[in-house]
């Protein structure tokens, strides 16, 4: 599965780097990645973008704004650290898991529960 967030390129294009998301090309990235998954089998999903920077993925709290020099992820309420980019794609990735189907609470040890697991057969 692939999951994106579902960027407002128009509102993106009109901002301070505007000719740098147009020169980068994001909308017709995500056409061939999306063309690409399809072929090859992959699910292809657009998250709701909006605060994948400001939610812990590990409690799922609001933390704020970060200003762009912040480049840590520190939740207040549960302690959670690692780098902000990571924060994001990890609540990306729930967003996309929860479209699906799937629930993606974690217990207090860490664990999700409803994702699918890969088991380890023995070899005969």
């Amino acid at each position: 599965m692939v999951f994106v967030e579902d960027l407002n390129l128009v509102g993106l294009s009109r901002s301070m780097l505007g000719k740098h998301c147009l020169d980068a090309g994001f909308g017709q990235f995500f056409n061939i990645l999306e063309q690409t998954c399809f072929k090859r089998g992959v699910y292809f999903q657009k998250v709701d973008s909006r605060k994948t920077r400001q939610i812990c993925p590990n409690c799922g709290t609001e933390t704020g704004k970060k200003k762009l020099s912040e480049r840590t992820h520190i939740c207040s309420n549960c302690g959670y650290t690692t780098d902000r980019d990571v924060a994001a794609a990890q609540v990306v990735a729930i967003r996309g898991l929860a479209a699906v189907g799937h629930t993606v609470k974690m217990l207090a040890e860490g664990k999700f529960i409803g994702i699918p697991v890969k088991q380890e057969f023995p070899a005969f």
